[in-house]
Protein backbone atom coordinates (compact mmCIF):
# COMPACT_ATOMS: atom_id res chain seq x y z
CA UNK A 1 0.00 0.00 0.00
CA UNK A 2 1.05 3.71 -0.66
CA UNK A 3 1.03 5.03 2.99
CA UNK A 4 2.84 1.93 4.37
CA UNK A 5 0.06 -0.03 5.60
CA UNK A 6 -1.02 -3.74 4.71
CA UNK A 7 -3.64 -5.34 3.48
CA UNK A 8 -5.23 -8.83 3.24
CA UNK A 9 -7.29 -10.54 1.01
CA UNK A 10 -9.44 -13.43 2.77
CA UNK A 11 -11.58 -15.38 0.40
CA UNK A 12 -14.74 -17.63 1.80
CA UNK A 13 -15.01 -15.09 4.28
CA UNK A 14 -18.83 -15.17 4.88
CA UNK A 15 -18.03 -18.87 6.67
CA UNK A 16 -17.23 -20.04 9.77
CA UNK A 17 -13.41 -19.84 9.64
CA UNK A 18 -13.77 -16.16 7.68
CA UNK A 19 -15.79 -15.03 10.59
CA UNK A 20 -13.22 -15.95 13.16
CA UNK A 21 -10.22 -14.38 11.03
CA UNK A 22 -11.78 -11.31 10.49
CA UNK A 23 -12.24 -10.94 13.98
CA UNK A 24 -8.73 -11.08 14.59
CA UNK A 25 -7.47 -8.93 11.37
CA UNK A 26 -9.35 -6.41 12.85
CA UNK A 27 -7.49 -5.87 14.94
CA UNK A 28 -4.73 -4.55 13.18
CA UNK A 29 -5.07 -1.25 11.21
CA UNK A 30 -4.40 -3.06 8.31
CA UNK A 31 -6.40 -2.90 5.16
CA UNK A 32 -8.86 -5.96 4.81
CA UNK A 33 -10.58 -7.37 1.49
CA UNK A 34 -13.46 -9.73 1.74
CA UNK A 35 -14.40 -12.38 -1.07
CA UNK A 36 -17.76 -14.47 -0.95
CA UNK A 37 -20.23 -16.08 -2.72
CA UNK A 38 -23.04 -15.08 -0.59
CA UNK A 39 -23.18 -11.89 1.26
CA UNK A 40 -21.34 -11.08 4.86
CA UNK A 41 -23.39 -12.30 7.60
CA UNK A 42 -24.79 -9.79 10.29
CA UNK A 43 -22.96 -11.51 12.55
CA UNK A 44 -19.30 -9.39 10.84
CA UNK A 45 -21.04 -5.99 11.14
CA UNK A 46 -19.64 -3.44 8.99
CA UNK A 47 -16.41 -1.44 9.00
CA UNK A 48 -14.94 1.10 6.88
CA UNK A 49 -11.34 -1.23 7.43
CA UNK A 50 -13.20 -3.97 5.34
CA UNK A 51 -14.10 -3.75 1.51
CA UNK A 52 -16.06 -6.78 0.38
CA UNK A 53 -16.13 -8.47 -2.82
CA UNK A 54 -18.81 -10.25 -4.07
CA UNK A 55 -18.48 -13.05 -6.47
CA UNK A 56 -16.83 -16.52 -7.47
CA UNK A 57 -13.73 -17.21 -6.93
CA UNK A 58 -12.88 -19.21 -9.75
CA UNK A 59 -13.81 -15.98 -11.67
CA UNK A 60 -10.02 -14.92 -12.23
CA UNK A 61 -10.89 -10.94 -13.04
CA UNK A 62 -13.10 -10.31 -9.55
CA UNK A 63 -9.94 -12.00 -7.70
CA UNK A 64 -7.74 -9.86 -9.35
CA UNK A 65 -9.49 -6.71 -8.30
CA UNK A 66 -9.86 -7.91 -4.78
CA UNK A 67 -6.08 -8.98 -4.53
CA UNK A 68 -4.58 -5.88 -5.74
CA UNK A 69 -2.20 -4.73 -3.35
CA UNK A 70 -2.33 -7.31 -1.07
CA UNK A 71 -0.12 -8.50 1.26
CA UNK A 72 -1.13 -11.80 1.91
CA UNK A 73 -4.27 -13.89 0.74
CA UNK A 74 -6.42 -15.99 2.69
CA UNK A 75 -7.95 -18.49 0.81
CA UNK A 76 -10.57 -20.29 2.67
CA UNK A 77 -13.18 -20.58 0.18
CA UNK A 78 -14.52 -24.51 -0.67
CA UNK A 79 -17.23 -25.84 -1.67
CA UNK A 80 -19.16 -28.45 0.21
CA UNK A 81 -22.36 -30.29 -0.21
CA UNK A 82 -23.43 -29.83 3.90
CA UNK A 83 -23.16 -26.30 3.16
CA UNK A 84 -26.56 -25.30 1.93
CA UNK A 85 -25.61 -22.35 -0.87
CA UNK A 86 -24.04 -25.90 -2.62
CA UNK A 87 -26.98 -28.00 -1.87
CA UNK A 88 -27.51 -28.67 -5.34
CA UNK A 89 -23.88 -29.22 -6.69
CA UNK A 90 -22.86 -32.06 -7.71
CA UNK A 91 -19.64 -34.18 -6.75
CA UNK A 92 -18.25 -33.15 -10.23
CA UNK A 93 -19.05 -29.63 -9.50
CA UNK A 94 -17.51 -29.49 -6.13
CA UNK A 95 -14.01 -30.86 -7.59
CA UNK A 96 -13.59 -28.49 -10.33
CA UNK A 97 -15.15 -25.53 -8.61
CA UNK A 98 -13.07 -25.79 -5.64
CA UNK A 99 -9.88 -27.04 -7.82
CA UNK A 100 -10.30 -23.73 -10.21
CA UNK A 101 -10.47 -21.62 -7.23
CA UNK A 102 -7.75 -22.51 -5.99
CA UNK A 103 -5.67 -22.31 -9.88
CA UNK A 104 -7.08 -18.88 -10.05
CA UNK A 105 -5.81 -17.63 -6.25
CA UNK A 106 -2.48 -18.59 -7.07
CA UNK A 107 -2.17 -17.48 -10.55
CA UNK A 108 -3.54 -13.53 -9.31
CA UNK A 109 -0.72 -14.42 -6.51
CA UNK A 110 1.72 -14.69 -8.74
CA UNK A 111 1.53 -12.31 -11.42
CA UNK A 112 0.40 -9.19 -8.99
CA UNK A 113 3.37 -10.21 -6.49
CA UNK A 114 1.17 -10.96 -3.35
CA UNK A 115 4.21 -11.85 -0.63
CA UNK A 116 2.35 -14.92 1.05
CA UNK A 117 -0.51 -17.27 0.82
CA UNK A 118 -2.22 -19.04 2.99
CA UNK A 119 -4.64 -22.31 1.81
CA UNK A 120 -7.09 -24.13 3.64
CA UNK A 121 -6.87 -27.77 2.83
CA UNK A 122 -8.02 -30.53 4.92
CA UNK A 123 -8.16 -33.51 7.19
CA UNK A 124 -10.45 -35.00 4.59
CA UNK A 125 -7.62 -35.93 2.37
CA UNK A 126 -6.37 -38.64 4.40
CA UNK A 127 -9.81 -40.61 4.54
CA UNK A 128 -9.93 -42.86 6.92
CA UNK A 129 -6.34 -42.89 8.89
CA UNK A 130 -4.53 -46.09 8.53
CA UNK A 131 -2.78 -44.90 11.73
CA UNK A 132 -3.61 -42.82 14.59
CA UNK A 133 -2.57 -40.16 14.91
CA UNK A 134 -1.76 -39.37 11.47
CA UNK A 135 0.98 -37.41 10.78
CA UNK A 136 1.30 -35.54 7.47
CA UNK A 137 2.95 -38.14 5.74
CA UNK A 138 0.62 -40.40 6.17
CA UNK A 139 -1.42 -42.72 3.28
CA UNK A 140 -3.49 -39.93 1.70
CA UNK A 141 -7.05 -41.58 0.32
CA UNK A 142 -9.94 -38.92 0.06
CA UNK A 143 -13.43 -40.47 0.44
CA UNK A 144 -15.35 -38.00 -1.84
CA UNK A 145 -14.94 -34.87 -4.04
CA UNK A 146 -14.11 -32.40 -1.23
CA UNK A 147 -11.63 -34.72 -0.21
CA UNK A 148 -10.39 -35.25 -3.71
CA UNK A 149 -10.14 -31.34 -4.36
CA UNK A 150 -8.11 -30.58 -1.98
CA UNK A 151 -5.93 -33.01 -2.42
CA UNK A 152 -5.17 -32.17 -5.85
CA UNK A 153 -4.95 -27.98 -4.57
CA UNK A 154 -2.38 -28.96 -2.41
CA UNK A 155 -0.27 -29.99 -5.45
CA UNK A 156 -1.07 -27.11 -7.23
CA UNK A 157 0.00 -25.02 -4.05
CA UNK A 158 3.34 -27.33 -4.41
CA UNK A 159 4.02 -25.98 -8.06
CA UNK A 160 3.36 -22.52 -7.14
CA UNK A 161 6.10 -22.68 -4.66
CA UNK A 162 8.51 -24.15 -6.89
CA UNK A 163 8.26 -21.25 -9.36
CA UNK A 164 8.96 -19.46 -6.00
CA UNK A 165 5.81 -18.22 -4.94
CA UNK A 166 5.64 -18.31 -0.76
CA UNK A 167 2.46 -21.06 0.17
CA UNK A 168 1.51 -22.52 3.54
CA UNK A 169 -1.51 -25.23 3.74
CA UNK A 170 -3.35 -26.57 6.91
CA UNK A 171 -4.99 -29.21 7.14
CA UNK A 172 -7.66 -28.91 9.83
CA UNK A 173 -10.01 -30.90 11.47
CA UNK A 174 -13.57 -30.67 11.78
CA UNK A 175 -14.08 -26.37 13.05
CA UNK A 176 -16.09 -25.28 15.78
CA UNK A 177 -16.99 -22.03 15.68
CA UNK A 178 -19.25 -18.86 15.25
CA UNK A 179 -21.31 -19.32 11.40
CA UNK A 180 -21.28 -23.27 11.84
CA UNK A 181 -23.61 -25.02 9.59
CA UNK A 182 -24.22 -28.67 8.41
CA UNK A 183 -24.42 -31.67 10.52
CA UNK A 184 -23.72 -30.23 14.09
CA UNK A 185 -26.52 -27.57 13.69
CA UNK A 186 -28.69 -30.47 13.58
CA UNK A 187 -27.05 -31.97 16.57
CA UNK A 188 -26.97 -28.52 18.30
CA UNK A 189 -31.38 -28.33 17.40
CA UNK A 190 -31.75 -31.25 18.91
CA UNK A 191 -29.85 -30.50 22.45
CA UNK A 192 -31.93 -26.91 22.31
CA UNK A 193 -35.38 -28.94 22.08
CA UNK A 194 -34.16 -31.54 24.97
CA UNK A 195 -34.12 -33.93 22.40
CA UNK A 196 -32.01 -37.45 21.98
CA UNK A 197 -28.67 -37.14 20.17
CA UNK A 198 -28.38 -39.82 17.56
CA UNK A 199 -24.92 -40.90 17.63
CA UNK A 200 -23.33 -42.03 14.29
CA UNK A 201 -22.19 -45.27 15.59
CA UNK A 202 -21.07 -46.44 19.21
CA UNK A 203 -19.37 -43.74 19.87
CA UNK A 204 -16.61 -44.98 21.56
CA UNK A 205 -13.99 -43.88 18.85
CA UNK A 206 -11.96 -40.86 19.31
CA UNK A 207 -12.34 -37.55 17.12
CA UNK A 208 -10.18 -34.45 17.23
CA UNK A 209 -11.65 -31.50 16.24
CA UNK A 210 -10.59 -28.01 15.94
CA UNK A 211 -11.40 -24.39 16.99
CA UNK A 212 -11.88 -21.62 14.10
CA UNK A 213 -9.93 -19.28 16.46
CA UNK A 214 -7.11 -21.81 16.65
CA UNK A 215 -6.94 -21.94 13.42
CA UNK A 216 -6.78 -18.29 12.82
CA UNK A 217 -3.65 -18.59 15.19
CA UNK A 218 -1.89 -20.91 12.94
CA UNK A 219 -2.84 -18.72 10.18
CA UNK A 220 -1.67 -15.40 11.47
CA UNK A 221 2.03 -17.27 12.79
CA UNK A 222 2.43 -18.97 9.26
CA UNK A 223 2.40 -15.75 7.74
CA UNK A 224 5.15 -13.87 8.94
CA UNK A 225 7.41 -17.36 9.19
CA UNK A 226 9.46 -17.95 6.33
CA UNK A 227 10.15 -21.45 7.40
CA UNK A 228 6.85 -22.55 6.37
CA UNK A 229 6.78 -21.64 2.76
CA UNK A 230 6.19 -24.99 1.01
CA UNK A 231 4.97 -27.01 4.26
CA UNK A 232 1.80 -28.73 4.84
CA UNK A 233 0.63 -28.39 8.81
CA UNK A 234 -2.44 -30.70 10.40
CA UNK A 235 -4.10 -28.85 12.90
CA UNK A 236 -6.69 -29.81 15.92
CA UNK A 237 -7.30 -30.09 19.37
CA UNK A 238 -4.04 -31.50 21.44
CA UNK A 239 -4.22 -35.31 20.63
CA UNK A 240 -3.89 -36.12 24.42
CA UNK A 241 -7.02 -34.27 25.26
CA UNK A 242 -9.46 -35.57 22.47
CA UNK A 243 -12.48 -37.75 24.41
CA UNK A 244 -14.75 -40.69 22.77
CA UNK A 245 -17.40 -38.98 20.35
CA UNK A 246 -20.00 -40.25 23.58
CA UNK A 247 -17.87 -38.24 25.94
CA UNK A 248 -17.64 -35.48 23.77
CA UNK A 249 -21.42 -34.99 23.40
CA UNK A 250 -22.22 -35.79 27.00
CA UNK A 251 -20.05 -32.71 27.98
CA UNK A 252 -22.32 -30.54 25.34
CA UNK A 253 -25.56 -32.33 27.06
CA UNK A 254 -24.49 -31.29 30.53
CA UNK A 255 -23.35 -28.08 29.72
CA UNK A 256 -26.49 -27.14 28.19
CA UNK A 257 -28.52 -28.58 30.81
CA UNK A 258 -31.64 -29.64 28.45
CA UNK A 259 -32.47 -33.08 29.23
CA UNK A 260 -31.16 -34.17 25.95
CA UNK A 261 -29.92 -37.90 26.06
CA UNK A 262 -27.15 -40.09 23.90
CA UNK A 263 -28.57 -42.99 21.61
CA UNK A 264 -26.33 -44.41 19.41
CA UNK A 265 -26.83 -46.09 16.06
CA UNK A 266 -25.21 -49.18 15.08
CA UNK A 267 -22.49 -48.01 12.42
CA UNK A 268 -23.53 -51.05 9.97
CA UNK A 269 -27.13 -49.46 10.46
CA UNK A 270 -26.81 -46.53 9.95
CA UNK A 271 -24.15 -46.69 6.55
CA UNK A 272 -26.94 -49.10 4.68
CA UNK A 273 -29.94 -46.68 5.70
CA UNK A 274 -28.17 -43.58 4.42
CA UNK A 275 -27.17 -45.04 1.32
CA UNK A 276 -31.17 -46.43 0.69
CA UNK A 277 -32.19 -42.69 1.52
CA UNK A 278 -28.77 -41.19 -0.33
CA UNK A 279 -30.85 -42.76 -3.51
CA UNK A 280 -33.82 -40.62 -2.83
CA UNK A 281 -31.84 -37.63 -2.27
CA UNK A 282 -33.47 -38.02 1.66
CA UNK A 283 -30.27 -38.91 3.42
CA UNK A 284 -29.51 -36.27 6.15
CA UNK A 285 -25.68 -37.10 6.02
CA UNK A 286 -23.33 -37.48 3.10
CA UNK A 287 -21.78 -40.81 2.20
CA UNK A 288 -18.47 -39.68 4.05
CA UNK A 289 -19.81 -39.33 7.27
CA UNK A 290 -21.42 -42.94 7.33
CA UNK A 291 -17.92 -44.18 6.08
CA UNK A 292 -16.00 -42.38 9.46
CA UNK A 293 -18.97 -43.27 11.59
CA UNK A 294 -16.85 -45.61 13.93
CA UNK A 295 -13.48 -44.76 12.90
CA UNK A 296 -11.00 -43.19 15.28
CA UNK A 297 -9.30 -40.32 13.78
CA UNK A 298 -6.51 -38.27 15.27
CA UNK A 299 -3.83 -35.50 13.68
CA UNK A 300 -0.65 -35.20 15.16
CA UNK A 301 0.19 -31.46 15.45
CA UNK A 302 4.02 -31.38 16.06
CA UNK A 303 4.98 -30.21 13.03
CA UNK A 304 2.86 -27.01 13.85
CA UNK A 305 3.59 -26.98 17.33
CA UNK A 306 7.71 -27.09 16.23
CA UNK A 307 7.75 -24.95 13.31
CA UNK A 308 5.14 -22.19 13.75
CA UNK A 309 5.45 -22.68 17.76
CA UNK A 310 1.64 -22.92 17.77
CA UNK A 311 -0.31 -24.15 20.37
CA UNK A 312 -4.02 -25.13 20.23
CA UNK A 313 -5.99 -23.29 23.33
CA UNK A 314 -9.29 -25.58 22.86
CA UNK A 315 -10.16 -28.76 23.61
CA UNK A 316 -13.33 -30.50 21.93
CA UNK A 317 -16.04 -29.78 24.69
CA UNK A 318 -14.66 -26.41 25.44
CA UNK A 319 -15.65 -25.61 21.13
CA UNK A 320 -18.33 -27.45 20.91
CA UNK A 321 -19.72 -25.67 23.93
CA UNK A 322 -18.89 -22.35 22.86
CA UNK A 323 -20.33 -22.79 19.28
CA UNK A 324 -23.88 -24.41 20.52
CA UNK A 325 -23.78 -20.93 22.97
CA UNK A 326 -23.22 -19.21 19.43
CA UNK A 327 -25.56 -21.00 17.87
CA UNK A 328 -28.54 -20.10 20.33
CA UNK A 329 -27.66 -16.42 20.10
CA UNK A 330 -27.91 -16.31 16.67
CA UNK A 331 -31.12 -17.47 16.83
CA UNK A 332 -33.80 -18.39 13.78
CA UNK A 333 -31.36 -16.75 11.26
CA UNK A 334 -29.03 -19.98 12.05
CA UNK A 335 -32.04 -22.73 12.17
CA UNK A 336 -31.61 -25.23 9.81
CA UNK A 337 -34.55 -26.06 7.23
CA UNK A 338 -36.50 -28.67 7.92
CA UNK A 339 -35.34 -32.05 7.22
CA UNK A 340 -37.84 -34.97 6.17
CA UNK A 341 -36.26 -37.75 7.69
CA UNK A 342 -34.54 -35.78 10.77
CA UNK A 343 -38.65 -34.73 11.61
CA UNK A 344 -39.24 -38.39 11.98
CA UNK A 345 -37.25 -38.87 15.12
CA UNK A 346 -39.43 -36.74 16.78
CA UNK A 347 -41.16 -39.64 18.10
CA UNK A 348 -38.65 -39.90 20.62
CA UNK A 349 -39.44 -38.34 23.71
CA UNK A 350 -37.95 -35.75 25.14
Amino acid sequence: MEDGTTASLVTGSSGLLGTSLLERLRESDEEIRTLDLVPAPPSQGNSDQVRFFQGDVGDAATVEEAARGVDVIYHLAAAQRMKPQFKSWSEQDVYDRNLAGVQVVLDVAERLGVRKVIHISSSGVYGVPETVPCDEKGRTKPLGSYGDSKLAAEELCRQACERGLDVTSFRPMTLFGPEMSGLFVMIYEWVREGRPVFLLGGGVNRVQSTSARDVVDACLLAKDCPESKGMIFNLGAAPETVPSVAEMMQGLIDYAGTGSYLIRIPAALLRNTARVLGLVHLSPIVPEHATLADANFILDIEAARNVLGWEPKYDNVRMICEAFDWHIAAGDRVRPPAQPMLSLLKVFPK
